[in-house]
């Protein structure tokens, strides 16, 4: 076909026909390809932006209803410089992280740093954008950031996963968080007892203490189901019982530190305690 000699065509001859007595075909736009691009500027901080409303109002309810009334004026709000939409609580890094995840392929190729995950995190949180949400959340979870050096592993800090998940209402990180800190060598240091608080850092050390207190009993409530190692283990831990050394076996503090297993039972004891009974006392006791 002759590109060329369509586009010298007159605009009638390239109009579909139909045969003759036939009634036209009703048009129709396409339930997946035919977008919304209507540009609208936001300002976030000092900076403006302008970008295609469609991801925006796609992904997010909020920007749904800002959207769903019709403009009231010839100048309508994010229409012009002077009119930009204004964007509360959100800095412009977290603004433009989340474009870069619609426009480009940063995320995706996994060329993104952790700050940046965690800038998404922030305005997907906020917005309501559940799908970027929920990516955010398992990126940072498995470590899927640019890596500094080739073959260095980087895993995020339990003191800053104990901010975010309180932040960001991440609830399942709480406890992987707890785990870390209680297995790691050393203490909570002062800047990180200020970043989680007082309860936190208390309950924290009583958990570290117990974990490293070998003949720490564990309450039933809270060991998994068929908890126990076999005998001849450094650490013989009976089934519902306290954890116990194999006669002649020296104890190691490692052991103890990094038996995940037990570390999970006593955080879950310290942190989760099960509910008090709220049975009413027996008319015949005493």
């Amino acid at each position: 076909m002759d590109i060329a000699a369509l586009s010298d065509a007159p605009e009638e001859a390239l109009r579909p026909t139909t045969p003759e007595g036939e009634a036209p075909e009703t048009l129709h736009n396409h339930k997946n390809y035919y977008f919304d691009d209507t540009m609208s500027i936001f300002l976030v901080g000092n900076q403006r932006f302008k970008v295609h409303r469609y991801f925006l109002i796609k992904e997010s309810q909020v920007f749904q209803w800002m959207f769903a009334c019709p403009p009231g004026s010839s100048d309508p709000d994010g229409g012009s410089d002077d009119r930009a939409i204004p964007v509360p609580g959100v800095t412009p890094f977290e603004f433009e992280n989340l474009l870069d995840f619609f426009y480009t392929e940063k995320f995706q190729r996994h060329q993104a740093a952790m700050a940046d995950w965690v800038a998404v995190l922030a305005i997907s949180t906020r917005f309501d954008f559940q799908r970027v949400r929920d990516r955010a959340i398992d990126a940072i979870e498995h470590s899927r950031w640019n890596q500094p050096k080739r073959g260095k592993k980087i895993t995020i800090d339990p003191v800053e996963q104990i901010v975010l998940a309180e932040k960001h209402d991440i609830p399942h990180w709480l406890p992987i968080a707890y785990y870390a800190i209680c297995e790691r060598g050393h203490s909570l240091e002062e800047w990180e007892a200020e970043r989680i608080g007082y309860r936190k850092t208390v309950l924290l050390a009583r958990a570290r203490e117990e974990v490293r207190n070998p003949h720490h009993v564990h309450s039933t409530a809270t060991l998994p189901q068929n908890f126990g190692s076999p005998p001849g283990s450094p650490i013989f831990y009976p089934v519902g019982g306290m954890p116990l050394t194999e006669p002649g076996t020296p104890v190691r503090s490692n052991d103890f530190y990094h038996n995940r297993p037990r570390v999970e039972a006593i955080v879950n004891e310290v942190f989760f305690p099960p509910a008090p009974s709220t049975r009413p006392p027996s008319p015949y006791a005493g």
